[in-house]
């Protein structure tokens, strides 16, 4: 998500580049050779994002265990990815490449606001997707298949509100700081602007998320303990259930730490820079901030071709679907089972 995408050598206060190599701005005529690999790797990042949310689409029309109440929101987790793909980075690339915006101002602006809002949506949906695991642990079965339409659709309409709404009516513009729509596309963002939509399209799912995760640790902790301990009282084996139990709850603890680990890493230097840089102001920022904003703003990027290998790949019922439907297929023996993501549950999204 883009809430502030400057590029350094089109910023409405004329920078001088000292070290060009640090720089990502493609149109410095001393770097061709940097500009392609750039444009080749930013690419492969697209393309790879595509690809694997386009195959977690694929994977239930082959896979009924996978057609389930919880494998939606995986759905709309790959919708807002497979969008960010199609609609957000090509264009992202070729004004990369060339180093200037080639689609003209109101497109400028419509992009803008699919940047914010296709990332917002797969940030939120990240978000309940950890309430549904928590809903599951605690209540299993509990909320109907409605419910979970009304809650996927919430995620969309949130994320357009905090996107084409605030973009469209210039609710993030600065009095006074405008720049070359021919030449150029760059979200200027006043302070305000940044600190609210960074809380409500980042900060704020990021606490749900953290508190049901550990809710879900707790309770699996609490569940594992009283299952041994019921075990233990019938009849005792070293080597049998008290040792499956204990490398469940800590199977479950390596995914929820990697899943948080993972979400961390791609996402939080973005919003925390983009604060920063807000409330800086324009004027005191250096090309280099500049060049590793870009970086970050593509880290964050990442976060969507991450997400299926997450959410998906390391589900055993998800590499079931690819096995049959990719020959050469094979899956990694290091997989995790269903209950672990919690993609599994008897209230089906389809008809079986």
């Amino acid at each position: 998500m883009c809430i502030s995408h400057p590029c350094p050598c089109a910023f409405p206060t004329p920078v001088h580049v000292d070290f060009p190599t640090v720089s990502l701005c493609i149109s410095h005529p001393a770097v061709p050779e940097l500009s392609v690999l750039v444009g080749l790797v930013l690419t492969l990042i697209d393309v790879v994002t595509l690809l694997g949310n386009t195959v977690v689409f694929l994977c239930p029309v082959v896979e009924k265990r996978l057609r389930t109440v919880t494998y939606m929101f995986i759905m709309s987790l790959a919708t807002a990815d497979f969008l960010v793909a199609c609609l957000v980075m090509p264009f992202s690339i070729i004004y990369e490449v060339t180093g200037m915006w080639l689609f003209g101002k109101l497109f400028c602006k419509v992009w803008i606001s699919f940047d914010v809002m296709f990332c917002t949506a797969s940030i939120v949906t990240l978000c309940f997707i950890s309430l549904d695991r928590y809903c599951s642990v605690v209540t299993p079965y509990h909320y109907s298949r409605r419910i979970c339409i009304v809650m996927t659709c919430t995620v969309w309409v949130y994320s357009s509100l905090i996107s084409f709404l605030p973009v469209m009516q210039g609710w993030n513009e600065i009095p006074g700081v405008d720049f070359d729509a021919g030449r150029e596309c760059i979200f200027v963002t006043n302070w305000v602007f940044a600190i609210v939509a960074s809380a409500l399209a980042f900060f704020l799912p990021f606490m749900v998320m953290c508190s049901m995760y550990f809710f879900i640790y707790r309770a699996s902790r609490l569940k594992a303990t009283r299952i041994m301990s019921q075990t233990l009282e019938i009849h005792y084996h070293p080597n049998s259930k008290r040792q499956n139990h204990l490398q469940l709850e800590n199977k479950a603890t390596r995914t929820i730490s990697i899943i948080i680990s993972v979400f961390v890493l791609c996402w939080l230097p973005y919003f925390v820079l983009n604060v920063w840089l807000a409330a800086r102001g324009s004027d005191s920022t250096s090309s280099v901030l500049l060049g590793t904003f870009k970086i970050i703003t593509w880290l964050g990027y990442c976060n969507s071709t991450i997400n299926p290998l997450l959410y998906a790949f390391l589900n055993r019922d998800f590499q079931h679907a690819l096995k049959n439907s990719i020959p050469f297929f094979s899956p990694d023996p290091v997989s995790l089972p269903s209950s672990t993501l919690g993609f599994a549950s008897s209230h089906t999204l389809w008809p079986v």
